[in-house]
């Protein structure tokens, strides 16, 4: 989910840096085309004027004709061309010959005009009363291939900004993902149920630094908060286990006492029921300890499927005299690491879970296989199973699917198996046997 999300932060980043670049060429391109334009209405200015010298008090053909060759004697023929045309077409005056006809009015002539020295230039043109065409001619490249070279910077700078752009994104993509790793793992860390993990924070006056504080301050809270709840319910149940204990201990005491021989049966069923009510107290505290984390600093490589064979071996025989048959498949070994002593309670939890919740007669069966990158231990049995609809309130703590709490159990028993499952880094789940119930543990290997 992770990897989505960062490939997902990356592909936003880079079509960010794609969409910004195609502003900056446009950008670019507005800012070449406004240039040439702003260079052509200065040479047509120029050319107005010229044109406007030339036709001064309504000059007939042969005063414009000694104009003409007076102005291209001053000037160098390179900076303005002159060319007079009769209504059929012939040449009466001017120092430049086009190979195209240039239309009236403004126009641009380029190099397929054929002017020597103009690569890219404006012409003026008007219609004289007799037919006549006055046709002027400016360069507006003021150096050769000078529109080749203002293509260039254009180019060396756009692409200067885009290589900046590219580098900030990358810079920018990497900084976040890092910070998203560092988040992430520490909510695996703490969804794993290591409370005391907490996101580094290498430079707390940063963007991400400030974040990363926030982030601690509110894991801080909530561990506080959760502490608190442990503690309190760690001390409601020892100091009621310590009366309890005692209550306990006077009625086996009472119970066994030749006076008490008249009320001997409901003294007996007293003790059964202290001795109960302490069995649930203990797995109480058994459930806080294991979700505290502590066990894990004792984790140590083991063959689950070994461990699994060993606990069906002691319970068959405890399985058979119930009236329930057993079967066992453990075909390689699959290490894992953990707390052997709590993973092979966990595994006589779900066995006797169905000793307490299934007819005589039903088959249970243990098995240990490999499912990708995880060793899955399945316990599953032919009984009458668990509704999709209430698997999840039977893993939680009192979970008892029986509303009137007459059947077997206190609903204690799965939600231990769910702890330790946890403190391994791992999951537990129920699912339909077809018929019957199915538990799934499922721990990641090791090498």
């Amino acid at each position: 989910m992770e990897q989505r999300r960062i490939r997902s932060l990356g592909r936003i980043a880079i079509g960010f840096a794609l969409g910004l670049s195609a502003v900056t060429a446009l950008a670019g391109l507005g800012i070449y085309l406004a240039l040439l334009s702003a260079i052509d209405r200065q040479v047509d200015l120029r050319l107005q004027g010229e044109m406007r010298e030339l036709l001064q008090d309504d000059a007939r053909v042969p005063e414009i004709v000694r104009r003409i060759a007076r102005e291209t004697s001053e000037r160098e023929s390179a900076d303005i061309g002159f060319l007079l045309r009769d209504a059929q077409g012939h040449t009466l005056a001017g120092n430049i010959a086009p190979a195209r006809p240039l239309p009236i009015g403004a126009s641009t002539v380029k190099r397929e005009a054929a002017i020597p020295g103009l690569s890219r230039g404006r012409a003026w043109v008007v219609r004289l009363s007799g037919g006549e065409t006055l046709a002027l001619v400016a360069e507006s490249e003021p150096i050769d291939q000078h529109d080749l070279g203002r293509v260039h910077i254009l180019v060396v700078g756009f692409g200067a900004v885009v290589a900046l752009l590219l580098l900030g994104t990358f810079a920018l993509i990497r900084a976040i993902r890092i910070n998203i790793a560092a988040i992430g793992g520490t909510a695996e860390a703490i969804i794993d149920g290591d409370l005391r993990a907490r996101v580094p924070v290498d430079r707390p006056s940063s963007v991400f630094g400030g974040l990363a504080l926030t982030f601690n301050r509110m894991l801080d809270r909530i561990g506080d908060l959760m502490t608190g709840m442990h503690s309190i319910s760690n001390d409601i149940a020892h100091d009621l286990r310590t009366p309890l204990a005692r209550l306990h201990g006077r009625l086996a005491a009472l119970a066994d006492a030749p006076a008490a021989a008249p009320v001997r049966g409901e003294l007996a069923a007293a003790v059964a029921e202290s001795e109960e009510i302490l069995a649930i107290f203990a797995a109480i505290l058994r459930i806080s300890e294991i979700e505290g984390g502590d066990r894990r600093a004792g984790f140590k490589r083991l063959d689950l499927a070994a461990l699994a064979a060993d606990v069906g071996e002691g319970l068959q025989l405890l399985v058979t005299e119930s009236g329930r048959t057993f079967a066992a498949d453990m075909p390689t070994p699959l290490w894992v690491e953990g707390d052997p002593r709590l993973l092979t309670q966990l595994v006589v939890n779900l066995i006797e879970n169905t000793l307490t919740h299934t007819p005589p007669g039903t088959a249970v069966r243990l098995s240990v296989r490999q499912d990708g990158d995880a060793a899955l231990l399945v316990v599953a049995d032919t009984g009458r199973g668990i509704p999709p609809s209430e698997r999840a309130h039977a893993l939680r703590r009192f979970g008892r699917l029986d509303a009137s709490r007459t059947s077997p159990g206190h609903g204690l028993g799965l939600p231990m198996a769910v702890a330790i499952a946890r403190l391994h880094r791992g999951t537990l789940t129920l699912g339909d046997a077809d018929p019957g119930l199915q538990v799934a543990l499922r721990l990641p290997l090791v090498g």
